[in-house]
């Protein structure tokens, strides 16, 4: 049984929770978070009523902001080509070698301290797509570094069970090597503009519903243009949705409201006004695009809600809308056109592999308004101070909120670079891997899944 099976919504967040957030993320069926920034009675309580949670990881890359494990890697877990490391200077990061033992236990370590220990569900694996991206066009590599992701992926599944496990992008790597190891695959950039008009992707949405009927993979979307439509375009094709427009950083509240009784009809919410704020800001290098690249498994299977993907409405009112029934085609076998991807010569030593979670920083506490001076009390000096400090505390959030929002708009800017539609995707599947820099680290490092 897929763990994934019964998931009708989930969201993407890799900023710190609130209360508030908390809360709401037990209205939907999956979320996939950075593991950094939770406790496990955090985890417990997202879980409460049903939710499943996967925790970010980045299997391909390393970043040179993440000193933590930068420290413990060797030259053999870097991927080095004619002798050279493969450096990729947008995210400042590493291409790593999954076909290395020692990287592949660094993972594996990863997992069980951010993600078993905290009673995650699963892992979501963000950067698995630059296998194909930078491989492609080396047999012998690609076939070496496919390997080293199955056997990582097999020793995870002795170790710790029937986690979850959801890889993001890679979609030959998944039909040729990893589709009996893994539950799910994410496809960021799922934006119906492009995908209706696009040969490569109606071919590809065949291919991955093949795959889903033959081993169970269940394939997550994202969008970031045209939410209704999108949204739409992925349920007729069986994958499960959700519309992301603020490079995972902020939670979207109210998309979803989970019923009180059993029955599995889902009551669809306009969303609010204002998105719940948080004071937190995205990490980097894992978790899937690039976060949703990036960083998971799954409880108990719960009644599913449907994503709001509907036009909105006034605040006050709520608009229930009849969940579109899925009818699930059989699918075809298809030739995918191989995408053209960078041409890689033989490297001339083969070290490299994607490092784990970043380093947790310490969260942006929520400004405080300054309290009233009370005329009942007799300590004015006491509360003067209070006030100042208060002050002080506020300013300081204020400064990092605009840091905060200045790169959650450079990590989008860059995102929709490397994701950019295009109407041929035979010439641009090479940029397409969903490298979302999104580590808790990372985000409050600048932004450096």
């Amino acid at each position: 049984m897929n763990p994934l099976d019964g998931v009708k919504n989930y969201q993407v967040y890799y900023g710190h929770p609130t209360a508030a957030i908390l809360k709401d993320m037990q209205n939907y069926d999956l979320v996939i978070i950075e593991p950094l920034h939770y406790t496990k009675a955090q985890v417990e309580q997202i879980k409460a009523r049903g939710t499943k949670v996967l925790g970010y990881i980045s299997v391909m890359e390393v970043a040179t902001w993440n000193t933590g494990l930068m420290s413990k890697l060797q030259s053999g877990d870097f991927f080095t080509r004619n002798g050279q490391r493969v450096h990729y200077s947008e995210w400042d990061s590493y291409l790593t070698n999954i076909a290395s033992p020692h990287f592949q236990g660094l993972l594996l370590t990863e997992i069980q301290n951010q993600v078993v220990a905290k009673g995650i569900d699963g892992v979501f694996m963000d950067t698995v797509g630059d296998i194909d991206n930078e491989h492609l066009n080396n047999p012998t590599v690609l076939k070496q570094q496919r390997d080293g992701l199955v056997n990582f992926l097999k020793q995870a599944r002795a170790r710790y069970g029937e986690i979850a496990m959801v890889q993001n992008w890679g979609f030959d790597t998944l039909e040729t090597s990893t589709a009996p190891y893994v539950d799910g695959i994410m496809w960021e950039s799922f934006n119906a503009d492009t995908i209706k008009s696009d040969a490569w992707s109606q071919n590809m949405i065949k291919k991955l519903q093949a795959v889903d009927a033959k081993h169970s993979v269940k394939t997550l979307t994202i969008s970031t243009r045209l939410s209704a439509d999108s949204h739409k375009l992925a349920k007729d094709s069986g994958f499960i949705h959700f519309h992301e427009a603020d490079a995972y950083v902020n939670w979207n509240a109210g998309l979803v409201t989970r019923t009180q009784d059993t029955t599995p009809a889902p009551v669809a919410v306009a969303p609010t006004t204002k998105p719940a704020e948080t004071t937190t800001t995205k990490p980097a290098a894992t978790t899937t695009t690039k976060p949703a690249t990036t960083t998971a498994t799954k409880p108990t299977t719960t009644t599913a809600t449907k994503p709001a993907t509907t036009t909105t409405t006034k605040p006050a009112e709520t608009t229930t809308t009849k969940p579109a029934t899925t009818t699930a085609t059989k699918p075809t076998t298809t030739t995918a056109t191989k995408p053209t991807t960078t041409t890689a010569t033989k490297p001339a030593a083969t070290t490299t592999t994607k490092p784990v979670t970043e380093t947790a920083t310490k969260p942006v506490t929520k400004p405080v308004s300054a309290p009233k001076a009370d005329a009942s009390t007799d300590k004015p000096t006491e509360s003067k101070e209070k006030e100042k400090a208060d002050w002080k505390q506020e300013k300081k959030d204020k400064k990092e909120k605009k840091k905060a929002k200045k790169h959650a708009k450079k990590h989008a800017k860059k995102h929709a670079g490397k994701h950019s539609s295009s109407n041929d995707h035979h010439a641009a599947k090479g940029n397409m891997c969903g490298k979302v820099k999104h580590k808790t680290a990372g985000f409050l490092n600048f932004f450096k899944f």
